[in-house]
C-alpha cells in the first residue's frame, strides 16, 4: 500500500475497534504487515482498526498505512529473529571450544543458533497473531466512503 488507500467494509464493532474486511490484492505477498492483516473465515483479509471515524458496520472506508507501531513490528518480525541468532552465536563461541560428535565447534555453534533463530521466529509469529486480535495495526481510518 505505498502512497495509495485501499478500501474495506466494516463487518464489526466492539467497542472502539472495528473489524474491517479487504479485498486481496497483489501487494498483499509484499507486504511487511500481512501477519497483522490476516485472512478471515470467508477467506478475505481481516484488519481490526481504532474506529476513530465512528463508522458503522457496513460503511465503506479508505484505509491508509500509519506511522503508528512500524517500527515496532519491523524489528519484531526481523530484528528480534536476527538478534536471537547473534545473541546465540556470540554465547556458544564462549562455551563450545571443541568438537562435539566430530562436528567442528564452528558448525555446531552455527547450527544452534539456526535453531534460536526459529524459536525467535515462531515467537514473533505468535507475537504478531496475538497483536492482530487487538488494535495494533499499520493501517488508519482515514475517511468513510459515502
Amino acid at each position: 500500500m505505498s502512497g495509495e488507500f485501499e478500501t474495506g467494509i466494516i463487518i464489526g464493532i466492539e467497542n472502539d475497534i472495528a473489524t474491517v474486511e479487504l479485498q486481496e490484492n497483489e501487494q498483499c505477498h509484499s507486504c511487511g504487515a500481512r501477519m497483522i492483516c490476516h485472512p478471515g473465515d470467508s477467506g478475505k483479509r481481516v484488519l481490526k482498526l481504532q474506529n476513530t471515524l465512528n463508522a458503522e458496520i457496513g460503511d465503506k472506508i479508505l484505509i491508509d498505512q500509519s506511522e503508528k507501531n512500524q517500527l515496532r513490528l519491523a524489528f519484531m518480525q526481523y530484528g528480534f529473529p536476527l538478534l536471537g541468532f547473534l545473541v546465540t552465536v556470540l554465547i556458544m563461541g564462549l562455551f563450545v571450544k571443541n568438537s562435539i560428535v566430530g562436528i567442528p565447534p564452528e558448525v555446531f555453534q552455527f547450527i544452534i543458533a539456526l535453531g534460536a533463530l526459529l524459536l525467535a521466529g515462531l515467537f514473533t509469529r505468535k507475537w504478531a497473531v496475538r497483536k492482530a486480535a487487538t488494535d495494533f495495526s499499520v493501517f488508519s481510518m482515514k475517511e468513510i466512503c459515502r
